[in-house]
């Protein structure tokens, strides 16, 4: 298995990286990376900057991994420094090393949409071609034991099998929220038992509840019912296209400060 980890040398993304090891192991390959981009400009000393850049990344990076191997003795490491826009370079370094996922630190102080995506995560997730965990800086790392999977249903396609690893001693509940009373449909129910046949060998339920704002229903869920990440299927969900959406109120003021996994 190859994990791709993201850092800016940040506390975030220190996090991110001890919550990969606690989730993967020692024996999975991962490759830490670091972009950088000069700033839009269009002046002439724009190669001078890039090369000031890069070596400042390779310091970084070197930094970062007498970081790691001290915390972590033996980790199977490889590091990269790439030049480009941090969202391309995270998902083309993906897409280059085969990576099975990528987990990265995020940071912010208030509601769903800022604590889970920071803008380079909310961008990672939309072009991604593969599963991204996003891990809340300030998140305390313990083992996924409550998974919660936020989902209409609407799961067309099969679970990635590093993603049905984590979940197998995990207790799960699929959770799907509609803002009117029986709004499940016969072929959502059709989908549920397809789901439900995906996830038999592993311990899970469902649940449906009733709610008009369906980002905060998942959120109060998760954090009523002690839950250690939440999974989706971006692209598929319609409340997450309007979290990530710029006019999604920024009333959601609990935090969600637990790691979300996103499948695409």
């Amino acid at each position: 298995m190859t994990i791709i980890i993201p850092t800016d040398f940040s506390d975030a993304a220190k996090n991110a990286i001890r919550y990969a090891v606690r989730l993967f192991g020692m024996d999975t390959h991962y490759v830490m990376m670091n972009s950088y981009v000069e700033p839009r400009s269009t002046t002439s000393s724009m190669i001078s900057l890039r090369e000031v850049l890069h070596e400042a990344s390779v310091a970084g990076i070197e930094e970062e991994t007498n970081w790691v191997l001290e915390e972590f003795p033996g980790m199977k490491l490889e590091t990269l420094c790439e030049y480009g826009e941090p969202d391309q370079a995270i998902a083309s370094a993906a897409r280059l090393h085969k990576a099975d996922m990528i987990v990265m630190g995020t940071t912010g102080a208030t509601g769903l949409k800022e604590v889970m995506l920071g803008s380079v995560a909310a961008s990672v997730i939309r072009i991604a071609d593969r599963p991204v965990i996003a891990v809340p800086g300030h998140y305390r790392i313990r083992d996924p034991k409550q998974v919660l999977f936020a989902t209409d249903l609407k799961i067309e396609k099969q679970l990635p099998d590093q993603v049905m690893s984590l979940l197998k001693n995990s207790e799960v509940t699929v959770l799907t929220v509609t803002e009117k009373q029986d709004e499940i449909s016969g072929e959502d129910a059709e989908h549920g038992y397809d789901f439900h046949v995906q996830l038999q060998g592993l311990n899970h339920r469902f649940e449906v509840i009733t709610s008009e704002n369906v980002e905060q229903a998942i959120t109060d869920y998760a954090h009523g019912n002690d839950m250690d990440i939440v999974m989706t299927i971006p692209r598929k969900a319609s409340w997450f296209q309007r979290l990530i959406h710029p006019s999604v109120s920024k009333k959601l003021a609990q935090h969600l400060d637990i790691p979300v996994l996103t499948i695409s």
